[in-house]
């Protein structure tokens, strides 16, 4: 069987569900890239995260019909952006940025979410960090980024795999 067609609305909305439930939890401004506006409050911000999602990227683990298996990996990229001359303290953010890290090295629930028939937001399976030797949670400090608007830049990138029957 091929790769089902919903799998990959599925991985987006269900990642980008986590990741703004976590941003509303910290709390800090978050945009999910291809879903959100850059609005100007949202850009104004002394603080926020950008969201992006890639995948999901699928192999088929199993040429059996009564055994069909697929991998499927996702990749997320948070990046955090935070102004100087508003922001007295510059380790604010860090905090956010941990806050971020340690949920990112747990699972996410694939979910069947949406408005399509079918989606009842059911699990389809659990998105799990990745534990390859190069698959860390990586978190990157740019510093700052721009000496004109003095902002500073932190990214984390997680990988996340899958097994769906």
């Amino acid at each position: 069987m091929a790769a089902d067609p919903n799998w990959a609305r599925w991985a987006f909305a269900s990642v980008a569900t986590a990741m703004k439930q976590l941003a509303v939890a910290a709390p800090i401004p978050a945009l999910v890239e291809g879903l959100d506006e850059r609005t100007t409050a949202y850009m104004q911000s002394p603080e926020r995260v950008e969201i992006r999602i890639s995948g999901p990227f699928t192999r088929r683990l199993s040429m059996e019909k009564q055994c069909d298996y697929h991998e499927l990996a996702v990749d997320i990229n948070l990046l955090f952006t935070s102004r100087y001359e508003i922001n007295a303290n510059q380790y604010d953010i860090l905090k956010t940025v941990g806050q971020f890290h340690t949920a990112l090295d747990s699972p996410i629930a694939m979910l069947r979410l949406g408005d399509q028939p079918g989606d009842d937001g059911s699990l389809v399976g659990c998105l799990l960090p990745r534990t390859g030797r190069n698959d860390a949670v990586r978190v990157f400090h740019f510093g700052q980024t721009d000496q004109t608007d003095r902002q500073k830049q932190v990214m984390i990138d997680a990988r996340y795999v899958a097994y769906i029957p």
